[in-house]
């Protein structure tokens, strides 16, 4: 059968340009961070959350009093680093028992999964209902929105740190030296590069395989750009690269976890597979999503700072949802998929 490939004009030309160079000015930025991990890479994460806040709210297109921005900073910031702060009390608590013969402030605490204080979002909720009591132009489609996104936000950048950060706490428990610099630097990073490879790659394979053979739209409501042929490009082709990674990291001593490997620690290599299939889905549906928004609110992209990929939310979209899912499915294993651990 005949298929013939998309002609590119030149904006199409000049957008996938500008798309190359700016991922290329990333990812010289991002690899270094995310391979030292510690506080580099936390400094990373917190740079461009900050971003993230700033576009979320300016998404609506109205301007706020002062003291909504300051409070959905506060909120925000409270989620993104809540399991830092837990962890750190909880094993200060430790040492001040004697459980422990020393203390000190550290990033990768041994913590269990994601945490949200219960106590900041019902305080959150209550603070933008009484807004939106006394102040008419601040309506129930501000309260939902701020309080709904600064909620995902913070969950979806502490999902971040915690796929870089977990392992430490994962191989500690397996009998390896977390101390030793092949780990500390590479080792400890295995999980986080799988998980955004394999999202970034269905996202590059769609998008190339979107333009030069996309015929078919998906949603053209939701996003007129994407098609049949670039989802299952994405799909396809995403999870075969996330799980070459994945066999090749593996293959030379550095599995994504003791319980998510394939040659070594438990043989789960089904586990590399299922999430192999299921991040490239979970990233579309992210994309998705975030494109919902932006119909509803009018505006193309959440800003321009990576100019023809938008704003930092146009960018953290599938990532967000695909590392709050793996974050959550390493939890289920680690509980024996107990939903109540």
């Amino acid at each position: 059968m005949n298929r013939q490939i998309n002609a590119l004009d030149e904006k199409k030309k000049a957008s996938l340009l500008s798309r190359v160079v700016v991922a290329f000015v990333l990812i010289s930025l991002a690899v270094p961070c995310i391979v030292l991990g510690g506080y580099f890479y936390f400094a990373f994460i917190a740079f461009f959350f900050l971003l993230a806040i700033f576009e979320m709210i300016h998404a609506t297109g109205k301007k706020y009093s002062w003291y909504v921005y300051l409070l959905t900073y506060i909120f925000d910031i409270s989620y993104f680093i809540w399991f830092v702060i837990k962890g750190n009390v909880a094993s200060y608590l430790e040492f001040k028992a004697g459980n422990l013969s020393s203390w000190s402030f550290s990033l990768e605490p041994e913590f269990l999964g994601l945490s949200v204080s219960i106590y900041m979002i019902i305080f959150s909720f209550f603070s933008y209902c009484l807004i939106g009591i006394f102040h008419k132009e601040f309506d129930l489609n501000d309260i939902m929105y701020l309080f709904g996104m600064s909620l995902f936000l913070g969950i979806g950048f502490q999902s971040l740190l915690f796929i870089r950060y977990y392992p430490f706490s994962s191989f500690l428990k397996a009998g390896v030296d977390v101390s030793n610099p092949y780990f500390k630097y590479w080792g400890s990073a295995i999980l986080f590069l799988f998980v955004g490879f394999t999202t970034i790659m269905n996202d590059t394979w769609a998008y190339f395989i979107g333009i030069f053979f996309g015929k078919h739209h998906m949603n053209e409501r939701v996003s007129p750009n994407k098609t049949w042929e670039g989802f299952y490009g994405g799909w396809i082709l995403g999870a075969l690269s996330g799980l070459i990674l994945a066999l090749l990291c593996d293959y030379f001593g550095y599995p994504i976890l003791p319980s998510i490997c394939i040659f070594t620690y438990s043989h789960s290599w089904w586990w590399v597979v299922l999430l192999a299939l299921t991040i490239p889905l979970v990233a579309n549906l992210g994309d998705f999503a975030f494109s919902l928004i932006k119909r509803h609110f009018g505006f193309k992209d959440y800003g321009t700072i990576f100019k023809a990929h938008g704003g930092v939310l146009d960018r953290a979209d599938s990532l967000t949802f695909t590392f709050i899912f793996t974050s959550l499915i390493i939890v289920f294993i680690s509980n024996g998929w107990n939903l109540f651990a």
